[in-house]
């Protein structure tokens, strides 16, 4: 079979060997022939495809020449043939890469004319992908130079056509880069600047766009005296305007639906109901009011009520503004999630906190949105938090009015009250049952004078008296009398605080110790676990005294299993005295040993050729225990938690839990895009090993920067950071560290494209592991090593190693053993052994969508795809790429997406 190849280097293959084609001018004739198709051409019409000028005497005789060798090359599979009009060579159909190139375009043309833009990316992708460089690049001639040119502008043609699919559906931050790469290529290419203004007003990056269109305006007018045409300026005034029509509008993208769910008690409060409605046309409304007064529950009720008005979805957020332990939620960590939930990939959500902004303002412009952000601290935190339209509401509760933010963004202002006293009755009664409430009303509105009207106050009395109903109100009422002293010494918050003494007083010994030992928890909620282990009790009688303080309406189970209470009762907690400081320090300690044990376990588990660093004992009764197959989901419950503790772990000065904890968490948060937990745990962790002066400690503690240096491509300054760690590694004989250090910076390495440099490193870590070592550390090195191999073009090599490595079986670990199926499928492809590439990648896919690892079963899908793609196979070559496209777009913040760093970078 042979096969003629032109979208590169020129190349002729006889059943996958190649054929030489002789001397420059005669592969010159030769693609002249090729690329007529079988038109006849003279041999004086030949010699000018060869000689522009100063064509020699003896051109056509030579051209006879040249064309009597091909023939003995070639053989009889493809003929020269000649005839009075000229010699002619006529290729079979699937012979020339340039026709299947052609027969992919126009296939994309036909799926894009019917509406299927997947399918139109799909074949494009497959003529793209035919190309090994610029077309007949080693090829002499001006007839040569013709084609060339020819065909670089097919070849950039459909680039920007799909690129133009790309910014269809959605794919923006996908394309960014490479768009970028190409509007570079070709200043004056006024298509590509189009495309490339719009993908980054599309990412937030107003600026940039508008920056590139006057870089395109100055070189138009500097290198053609010309001004730009009227679509790119078209396209500059609406990017001024920050036209919202501008973004995708793809069915693809996700609705959220992040409400919580409402409270099934609430009553009343009709006239603030129909004060919202007439308010909340669009824009922000802030809800303000004291403590305890029902602003979440409020918020809440009215925007599960009005919820269907808002075809683009809800999103929500606890900014936990008041309340003791952590400090307010900054925006940045709040537009990851809302940009998660808006269908970005964790991958692709921007490191630059203003970009991020930018990007959420953009994707947010075309939406009709309901937002609800509870319990802000001040203007400044809900500022960014704002959607780019005008079509969208926001509900902002506050105890402030938050006037800098009604000022600058006209928001509307509903000051919520305690209700009235009928209301509050009601409220009452809907706890307590109104059988009693009736039967006792002059105590029911003793008891709704002395909590001051406040729902969060009433709600703990009636918790108290639903749970003793042998107890009339009256005595109830009396209890609070007794409390409170006079009633003029209560306001508001303080109203509260009264009743959660009263409340607390009342509790059972035991539930009151836990609330008090409770209060240290720094998190807004807690597993039973984490409280089991602060209270150094069985989780099943720790589960107890959760379950009495939720009877008392001082916790609540939001989600099975864990617990979180409202800001003012942990205030409340956190400020109950202890018997002295070595007792809270003690709790602290166990709360920390949970969370760094846990986190080192599931760690372990989910990220399997991590090597383990050594932990002090935990204190007895901490609760350490991840069960396999829930470890990545541990990570995804505790997001929340895990920085809290922490924070605590550094303001209370236990410096080997922060550093450790940093370790522990860096990948969880570098998979999920929690980049803002990333910057502060990576921060925390190296400050407090160098406070401890460990150096070993301070190496461990290198490799968080070097991992955000490297996301940002700061490849140097990610080298650098690993390079003093395996200093210290190597000086302390840790080499177990040191050659998870070289892993780390080959990974780097090979993101910047260093693949000779990466090899090096690869078998340097390779001899570090002698035949009889861990099997998981020996099959990891190995493949690393083949994959170096692969990425330098030798496949011998690299499938040795690969096969090395499979050999040592179940030791590598279901991740490991995915990378090193997908790096040995590589390895044959480049041989030419396609049938066993295919299983190779075929087991590759399977085992990474078993771990629900999706992008990597993407990678391994497309490379098996190009296999059947080289074979001919077109049918399943589309098949492979459906389903590659089918399993990126699964990709996610869930757990499932979690997985450890693959040996190779294959992104």
């Amino acid at each position: 079979m042979i096969r003629v190849e032109v979208l590169g280097p020129l190349v002729v293959r006889r059943d996958g060997a190649e054929v030489p084609l002789g001397p420059p001018q005669q592969r010159a004739l030769f693609t002249a022939l090729v690329l007529a198709r079988g038109v006849p051409l003279r041999a004086a019409a030949l010699a000018t495809e060869l000689w522009e000028d100063g064509q020699p005497a003896s051109a056509v005789t030579v051209v006879r020449k040249y064309v009597h060798h091909l023939r003995r090359l070639l053989g009889d599979e493809l003929t020269i043939a000649s005839s009075r009009r000229g010699y002619a060579i006529t290729l079979a159909p699937g012979t020339l890469d340039a026709d299947d190139f052609s027969r992919s375009v126009l296939a994309a043309d036909r799926a894009r004319a019917d509406a299927d833009p997947d399918t139109a990316e799909d074949r494009l992708c497959e003529a793209l992908a035919l190309w090994r460089g610029p077309a007949l690049n080693d090829v002499p001639g001006p007839g040569a130079e013709q084609h060339r040119r020819v065909l670089g502008e097919r070849h950039l043609a459909a680039l920007r056509t799909r690129l133009e699919i790309g910014l269809e559906l959605g794919r923006e931050q996908r394309i960014l880069a490479e768009l970028r790469s190409l509007a570079d290529a070709h200043p004056l290419d006024e298509h590509l600047r189009l495309l490339l203004m719009t993908a980054l007003y599309r990412c937030g990056r107003q600026a940039d766009a508008i920056a590139a269109y006057q870089e395109c305006r100055e070189l138009l007018r500097d290198e053609l005296g010309v001004d730009p045409d009227p679509r790119l300026r078209d396209l500059y005034g609406r990017i001024l305007r920050a036209d919202g029509t501008l973004l995708p509008t793809s069915s693809a993208v996700p609705v959220p639906a992040q409400l919580p769910a409402p409270n099934r008690a609430f009553v009343g409060r009709a006239k603030e109901l129909r004060r919202m409605d007439a308010l909340s046309d669009g824009g922000v409304v802030v809800i303000s009011g004291t403590a305890g007064v029902g602003k979440t529950t409020f918020a809440l009720h009215y925007a599960h009520g009005v919820a269907d008005r808002f075809g683009g979805g809800q999103l929500h957020a606890d900014l936990r503004g008041f309340g003791p332990g952590p400090d307010p939620v900054p925006p940045g960590e709040i537009h990851d999630r809302f940009l998660q939930a808006l269908g970005v990939a964790p991958a692709d959500v921007p490191d630059d906190l203003v970009v991020r902004a930018g990007l959420f303002r953009t994707l947010t412009a075309g939406r009709r949105l309901l937002i609800v952000l509870d319990n802000a601290a001040g203007a400044d935190q809900v500022r960014d938090l704002l959607p780019g339209g005008a079509d969208s509401l926001v509900v902002v509760t506050s105890r402030g009015t938050l006037p800098t933010l009604l000022t600058r963004t006209g928001a509307r202002l509903l000051a919520l009250r305690p209700p009235e006293d009928e209301e509050a009755l009601a409220l009452l009664a809907a706890r307590v049952g109104t059988d009693r409430t009736r039967a006792e009303p002059l105590a029911a509105r003793e008891i709704v004078a002395r909590t001051g009207r406040l729902p969060l106050a009433l709600a703990v009395v009636a918790a108290r008296a639903v749970a003793q109903e042998h107890l009339p109100l009256s005595a109830l009422a009396a209890e609070l009398c007794e409390a409170h002293g006079t009633l003029d010494a209560f306001d508001g918050a303080d109203d509260v605080r009264a009743v959660l003494s009263w409340s607390y007083r009342s509790l059972e010994p035991r539930a009151a110790a836990a609330l008090r030992v409770l209060g240290a928890h720094p998190g807004p909620d807690m597993s039973v676990a984490a409280a089991a282990s602060m209270l150094a009790l069985p989780e099943r009688h720790t589960l107890a005294l959760l379950r009495a303080l939720v009877a008392a309406a001082l916790l609540v189970e939001h989600r099975p299993g864990r617990f979180a209470a409202h800001d003012l009762v942990r205030a409340f907690a956190a400020g109950l005295p202890w018997s002295g400081d070595e007792e809270r320090r003690e709790a602290v300690h166990r709360l920390l040993d949970h969370y760094l044990h846990t986190a080192c376990e599931a760690m372990t588990t989910v990220f399997t050729t991590r090597p383990r660093i050594a932990l002090p004992p935990a204190l007895p009764r901490v609760v350490v225990a991840v069960p396999e197959p829930d470890a990545a989901t541990w990570f995804a419950e505790e997001c929340t938690a895990l920085p809290a503790a922490h924070g605590l772990a550094d303001r209370d000065g236990f410096d080997g839990h922060s550093w450790r904890l940093a370790r522990a968490l860096r990948d969880f948060y570098s998979r999920h895009g929690l980049w803002h937990h990333l910057q502060t745990s990576q921060r925390l962790g190296l400050a407090a090993a160098r406070r401890l002066g460990d150096r070993l400690a301070e190496a461990h503690s290198r490799r968080g920067p070097a991992l955000m240096d490297s996301n940002l491509g700061r490849y140097p300054a990610a080298r650098e950071q690993l390079r003093r760690a395996a200093e210290a590694f190597e000086a302390e004989g840790a080499q177990e560290f040191l050659a998870e250090t070289y892993r780390f910076e080959m990974w780097v390495l090979d993101s910047a494209g260093e693949y000779a440099r990466q090899l090096e490193l690869a078998e340097s870590r390779l001899g570090m592991s002698s035949p009889d070592a861990d099997a998981s550390h020996r099959a990891s090195a190995l493949n690393s090593v083949s994959w170096a191999q692969v990425r330098l073009g030798r496949f011998g090599p690299a499938l040795a190693h690969a096969e090395a490595a499979l050999a040592l079986g179940e030791g590598l670990g279901p991740y490991s053993l995915a990378d090193t199926w997908h790096t040995l499928g590589s390895a044959q492809a480049g041989l030419g052994h396609h049938e066993a590439a295919e299983r190779s990648f075929t087991r590759s896919a399977e085992t990474y969508l078993g771990l629900g690892a999706h992008s990597f079963a993407a990678a391994a899908l497309r490379s098996l795809g190009d296999v059947h793609r080289d074979t001919g196979r077109h049918d399943r070559a589309d098949a492979a790429y459906r389903r590659a496209l089918a399993a990126e777009h699964t990709v996610g913040p869930g757990a499932a997406a979690l997985r450890e760093e693959p040996d190779v970078h294959r992104t």
